[in-house]
């Protein structure tokens, strides 16, 4: 099943608004039927170790299994006598648990579909999830922190099951898109041509723009440039590198075209955007994950 979700980006930040806070649903053997609130505007996943639940007017799923649901379906029923945990998230507690760099873009596409898979990790989420649900019971220091992390390694074993999904149905629109955006993490900065990228996949140029745009929103061109872009950023935001040294790094072999390609995609150039997001030594940082 599947139901794509658009999301806005959110910058990186390890703690949660009050109100909106993930929360860790025990589901323990009920004698009865039971039922949990989907909510819209977040995800839940399902992590069913026994027995069967149901997502109302939905699909039905009996355990041992793995359900991810990108966003709020109103409610899960579960069966007398399963066992299972729910763990719900909002979108921007997810966002924010994301890095910001083209891992984060791969990883943000694939977890926006809804999956269903045999749970294989149980013993891996299931130490993931209780830690997350401790550090929010005791509060200690630096529980929020803490938090971020465990959603973070919760969200990559969420992932890497989805993208086993995805790549193992390579006909799929989404799985094509999908080996655009791994391919590209490990060789954009060596500047392919989207013609290379298309020979690479064994598909023609017109076919991968037709899937990326489908799943990213953008052409294979632009989000090229867009991850070049971001890691440029990050490298100036966070780095004490000089421009010339980010522009080698980043597979540019002349500073000066370097400038005036990041000036292009941001509007400013690279000393500019540096002097207004650099860290400072306060802890606090500029923010330009919502670009663009």
């Amino acid at each position: 099943m599947h139901n794509d979700v658009i999301w806005g980006e959110m910058s990186l930040r390890p703690s949660y608004p009050r109100r909106e806070q993930p929360s860790v649903n025990r589901i323990e053997s009920p004698l009865t039927r039971s039922g949990y609130a989907l909510t819209d505007g977040w995800s839940h996943l399902l992590l069913l170790y026994s027995g069967a639940a149901q997502v109302i007017d939905g699909d039905a799923f009996v355990g041992p299994r793995l359900v991810w649901l990108s966003d709020g379906r109103g409610e899960l029923v579960v069966d007398s006598g399963a066992r299972g945990r729910l763990l719900s998230m909002p979108h921007v507690s997810l966002l924010q648990a994301l890095p910001v760099t083209p891992l984060g873009d791969q990883m943000r596409q694939i977890i926006s579909r809804d999956l269903s898979a045999p749970l294989e990790e149980e013993d891996r989420l299931y130490t993931l999830i209780e830690g997350f649900s401790r550090e929010r019971t005791e509060a200690g220091p630096g529980a929020d922190i803490a938090q971020a992390h465990y959603l973070g390694l919760i969200l990559v074993q969420v992932w890497r099951q989805a993208r086993a999904d995805i790549v193992s149905h390579v006909r799929s629109p989404q799985g094509l898109a999908e080996r655009f955006v791994l391919l590209a993490s490990q060789r954009v900065r060596e500047h392919w041509t989207v013609d290379r990228y298309a020979s690479s996949l064994n598909v023609s140029r017109d076919r991968l723009g037709v899937a990326v745009k489908r799943a990213t929103g953008v052409s294979p061109q632009a989000y090229l440039h867009r991850a070049l872009t971001r890691e440029a950023m990050e490298l100036l935001a966070n780095t004490g590198a000089t421009v010339a040294q980010i522009a080698f790094r980043l597979g540019f072999g002349d500073p000066a075209y370097f400038t005036r390609f990041f000036k292009r995609q941001v509007g400013e150039n690279p000393g500019a955007f540096r002097k207004e997001n650099r860290i400072q030594d306060d802890g606090s940082t500029g923010s330009f994950a919502a670009w663009p």
